[in-house]
């Protein structure tokens, strides 16, 4: 029989002790201890027993060893903890809205919302929170795309978005009926982005026209606007939804349709 121990004195003067369990245990180097090592107050040891519980051997326990049996014994408490918290948030949200934040936080911060086809070679993504940067961009939209400028902060419309994320939380702090209504954020923050891009892509094309009218009177200003129309057309079909924008769609229309229902619900 195996068991752990911890010497509590060493041999220099005479027999060791140790402690098992609390039972302390005389051992010696030449009847006991088996390791080129000589014992030191303080390590941990195994110690073999036999059925009368005697003293039979007495072997370290290397650092390495104690080391990862530490570190299994932290994993082993933060997935307890890790474990409790999710349940927690679980009967306090539910496992489909957590479910529709998960995917909402994904496709906005981490998979690509929409692709621009630059060339035929060339193809680029953005996810949402960098199309925010481009929103906020000093320069025209067109400029910005051109430019990659995704990777710019999102200024006012980061803020909006962060509230967007954590307005369908909104009836678990505030006990209002129209708290539930924070659930139709994020959906309609995504629509207002997009219909900022389109008259953002809109303008930038507008402007061109502009220029191009000034040098052909009325003939060249129809022919800008012919142009102007016919590169909207191009721009447009030059991009494209990604996975980030077809997943963050879904859980937004989830997210709205479970809000309208339950605001209903209270309301009624």
């Amino acid at each position: 029989m195996k068991k752990r121990g911890k010497i509590l004195r060493d041999t220099n003067a005479g027999p060791g002790l140790l402690s098992i369990d609390g039972v302390q245990h005389p051992f010696t180097l030449e009847a006991h201890w088996k390791s080129d090592t000589p014992p030191k107050v303080g390590l941990v040891v195994e110690a073999d027993l036999d059925e009368a519980g005697a003293l039979r051997t007495v072997v370290p326990v290397a650092d390495t060893q104690l080391a990862k049996e530490q570190a299994e014994l932290a994993m082993q408490a933060a997935k307890a903890k890790g474990g409790e918290l999710a349940a927690g948030l679980t009967a306090r949200f539910g496992v489909p809205t957590l479910v529709a934040m998960a995917a909402l936080v994904a496709g906005w911060f981490f998979l690509d919302t929409i692709a621009i086809q630059i060339s035929s070679s060339y193809r680029i993504g953005l996810s949402f929170w960098k199309i925010l940067g481009v929103l906020n961009s000093p320069a025209t939209l067109m400029t910005s795309f051109s430019d990659m400028g995704g990777g710019g902060g999102g200024g006012i419309y980061a803020f909006l978005c962060i509230v967007a994320l954590v307005a369908p939380l909104a009836p678990q702090v505030w006990k209002d009926k129209r708290a539930y209504l924070g659930g139709l954020l994020p959906l309609a923050f995504m629509l207002l982005v997009a219909l900022m891009v389109y008259l953002g892509i809109s303008d930038g094309l507008k402007q061109a026209q502009g220029a191009a009218s000034m040098f052909g009177g009325g003939q060249g200003a129809r022919m800008a606007e012919n142009v102007g129309n016919e590169m909207l057309r191009e721009a447009m079909r030059a991009i494209s939804i990604g996975i980030g924008g077809y997943l963050a769609l879904a859980a937004s229309l989830y997210l709205a349709g479970r809000s309208a229902i339950q605001f209903l619900a209270a309301k009624a």
